[in-house]
């Protein structure tokens, strides 16, 4: 069969389909119901009763562009109401603008009871890899997915080659009819809107997916490599002598978060320098100085296709102080896990939802819900009371651990000048950089952040238990002199002449949004980008504490045999704070330098940035301490084409948030609020909300509506929803007219984003970062 117009394509279907059925239609051209317009009225009346009025026009569904959400379509109208039609007909006419009289629009009835709609395409639309993606609207809606508008929105994903049973009814329908039309179409990559009345499924609409997408992997066989990823998870989902915990969880989200810091799927360069960094060794390192057990062998994050993921079993027992009995540390980790798995939402929140990782004020009510759990008592004081060691050993003013890694970070400021200064090759001083980053960089810096978590439990354990009010507690931020702040006051002081652009980069120009990707520019590199406009006033005030509020912590903090006073605590809180920021500022620098100096070792080596940006870390550093008769260039070279063929796997698989089975990498549910991203591009531009001047800004709009349409011949560089899906008619026009987007990005990141200045949106590596 071949794609015609919307209509007659659905007519050409009817009756040929055993998974579905498709609804009855009247159809006529404009110019019949110009010149007949009673008789088009009265077949209709005679026909239907409640009708949708639906387009069909010969733009539509084409071969290079569907025009999805472009034309109308009028819900709910009552066919024997004159009026009614007329208006209903000629608004979905009126919408094909210079219509042609040979345009057609067509009738049906309306469907009643819908228990769930949606949009499923047959082929993910950034790239044509062989996954069936269905958003399905469960509100009763029949439009709410192509609409964008606020719903109850779940996404299924499907590896097409996949030969799990699935136990879901919607599910096992939707992918019997995407087979059953890809079959009788003869086409891979199908979009298709449907309907269940009860257990009837429906058939709306079908048309080829188009789109503008930079690449197409169609091509690309993905099957041993999922059963090579399935049988990777199995092997490491066993019993461990060295962990407790019964089974295994990953994560794009918790603990180090690769998704926020290196995004879902990043290159060789910048994975391998996070594990190098991070999270092979030195995470384990630092939390075995805080009182935490020891994981030092043990990676915290493992890759499956290039895809990064926390091991979350090994993150849980990074958690539980060494000082707790073997038993119930046990216990307490199969506990986290199971939270996890009945409550995947929180898996970027984990420590604020699940985890017991540091004293605080309410810590011994908390714990009560353990009881739920068959933990007696006296476990429970142990929990309480290896917590309150672990925690008072961090904070305490008097040698407390935190005030170690604040002077740690000190020394790596005099090391990195050290080794820049020096005459040691470029590829010695890209070593030193990241041996000294890691002993003096980011292990203080791990600590100095975990410290800082516990600071701000504290100042959220103060609002919860009224002690000063959110506001209050914001005043308190505000009073922080952070790095944030710095940088504020010091670029408006540039913008007022106060101080040369020259002193503001010497201090923040190594700086860049994507820390460790290479091709990420820094701020010296782009400072017109990132900064063309007069940034906003810091807010900036003195905070004092009032005296009852001094008196309530200071009994708390006795009641809860805490080793500080006031002053050292609320000292404590100010220090961690800031300095975190700090060390991530001094640490940064370092990692930074490592990048300007592979940029520079690869020109040498006729290797452009981009394509070092494949290359391990591990590659350039062994070089310091081996020589090899080969040429450098092509043992590069051959390392860089590898790690691109191997890439373009990464980005063809789409694996979900959590795997928690071996069974997720094939198939899965997305949790509501994932942010979608569309294409492949990557942007960096200013942020606003929508006015007449959006021409090469980021577009921030609440839902994906198709009256937005307009904004894509705006010259726009990208666009963020608040809500909506995949398969949203602005989805589908953002991947056609190739602009990064994030559809449905969930109120919480909206509001993030849509406060920005300037924004990072990497749809390529699933990643939006604020850079003002």
């Amino acid at each position: 069969m071949k794609f015609l117009s919307k209509a007659k394509t659905l007519a050409q279907l009817e009756g040929k389909l055993l998974s579905c059925r498709i609804l009855p239609q009247l159809c006529f051209t404009i110019e019949e119901f110009l010149e007949n317009q009673e008789n088009v009225l009265q077949t209709i009346a005679n026909t239907f009763d409640k009708i949708i009025v639906r387009s069909s026009a010969k733009e539509e569904d084409g071969k290079d562009t569907s025009y999805a959400g472009h034309f109308l379509s009028i819900l709910d109208i009552d066919a024997n109401n004159r009026a009614e039609c007329v208006s209903a007909i000629q608004r979905v006419i009126n919408s094909y603008g210079l219509f042609e009289a040979q345009s057609e629009f067509f009738v049906q009835p309306m469907l009643s009871d819908v228990s769930c709609s949606g949009v499923l395409f047959t082929s993910d639309p950034d790239t044509f890899a062989p996954y069936v993606i269905a958003n399905m609207d469960f509100s009763g809606s029949t439009d709410g997915v192509t609409a964008g508008h606020k719903n109850t929105l779940k996404t299924f994903v499907y590896f097409k080659y996949c030969e799990s049973n699935l136990e879901n009814r919607y599910h096992k329908a939707l992918i019997c009819m995407a087979k059953e039309l890809e079959s009788i179409l003869d086409n891979p990559a199908l979009d298709i809107e449907f309907a269940f009345v009860d257990n009837e499924l429906y058939l709306l609409q079908v048309r080829a997916l188009t789109s503008k997408t930079v690449l197409d992997f169609s091509g690309i066989d993905l099957r041993d490599a999922l059963h090579k990823v399935s049988k990777k998870i199995q092997k490491l989902s066993m019993s461990h002598p060295a962990l407790l915990g019964s089974r295994v969880i990953y994560g794009v989200m918790p603990d180090w978060n690769p998704a926020e810091i290196i995004g879902i799927k990043p290159k060789k360069l910048a994975l391998s320098l996070y594990k190098e960094l991070v999270t092979d060794s030195v995470w384990a390192y630092q939390r075995d100085n805080f009182g935490y057990r020891n994981l030092r062998s043990h990676p915290l994050l493992v890759d499956f296709l290039g895809v990064p993921y926390i091991d979350v079993r090994v993150s849980f027992n990074s958690f539980v102080p060494k000082e707790l009995d073997e038993e119930i540390a046990g216990k307490l980790i199969d506990y986290y896990l199971d939270r996890l798995e009945d409550s995947p939402h929180f898996h970027d929140k984990v420590e604020f939802e699940i985890l017991f990782s540091c004293y605080t004020l309410d810590l011994p009510s908390r714990l009560q819900k353990l009881r739920g759990y068959f933990f007696n008592e006296d476990e429970l004081k142990q929990i309480e009371s290896s917590l309150l060691y672990l925690t008072n050993n961090v904070i305490k003013q008097d040698g407390g651990l935190y005030k170690k890694d604040i002077a740690k970070i000190e020394q790596l400021k005099k090391r990195y000048q050290a080794i820049v200064d020096s005459h040691l090759s470029l590829v010695d001083k890209i070593y030193w950089l990241i041996e000294e980053c890691k002993r003096y960089g980011t292990l203080p810096f791990a600590g100095i952040a975990r410290a800082a978590f516990m600071a701000t439990q504290f100042l959220d354990l103060f609002v919860a238990l009224g002690i000063f009010s959110a506001n209050q507690k914001q005043d308190f931020l505000y009073s922080l002199n952070t790095v944030s702040k710095k940088l504020s006051t010091d670029l408006m002081s540039v913008f007022e002449d106060k101080i040369s652009k020259d002193d503001f980069l010497s201090e923040y120009g190594h700086l860049r949004p994507g820390t460790y990707d290479i091709n990420s520019l820094t701020y010296a590199e782009a400072f017109d980008t990132y900064f063309n406009t007069k940034p906003y006033d810091y807010k900036s005030i003195d905070f004092e504490w009032k005296a009852l509020q001094k008196e309530m912590i200071s009994s708390l903090l006795l009641e809860n045999n805490l080793e500080i006073n006031f002053d050292e605590l609320t000292n404590f809180i100010r220090e961690a704070i800031e300095a975190r920021e700090y060390a991530k500022l001094v640490f940064t620098k370092s990692l930074s330098q490592v990048l300007v100096y592979i940029e520079e070792y690869g020109a040498r080596l006729g290797i452009s940035r981009g394509d070092m940006a494949h290359l391990s870390i591990g590659e350039i550093m062994r070089l310091y301490s081996s020589v090899e008769a080969s040429d450098v260039a092509n043992i590069f070279d051959k390392e860089i084409q590898r790690n691109k063929n191997e890439y373009l796997f990464t980005q063809a698989v789409k694996f979900p948030s959590l795997l928690v089975t071996s069974e997720d990498i094939y198939h899965y549910s997305l949790e509501e609020g994932e942010p979608n991203f569309i294409t492949l591009k990557s942007v960096i531009a200013e942020v606003t909300m929508w006015n007449d001047n959006v021409k090469e800004k980021i577009v921030c709009i609440e839902n994906a509506d198709p009256g937005y349409d307009f904004l894509l011949t705006k010259g726009i560089a990208g666009l963020i929803t608040c809500y909506g899906g995949a398969n949203s008619h602005m989805a589908i026009r953002c991947a056609e007219s190739g602009i990064p987007a994030i559809i449905g990005a969930g109120e919480k990141l909206f509001s993030n984003y849509s406060k920005a200045k300037v924004i990072e949106l990497d749809a390529a590596s699933r990643v939006c970062r604020v850079i003002s």
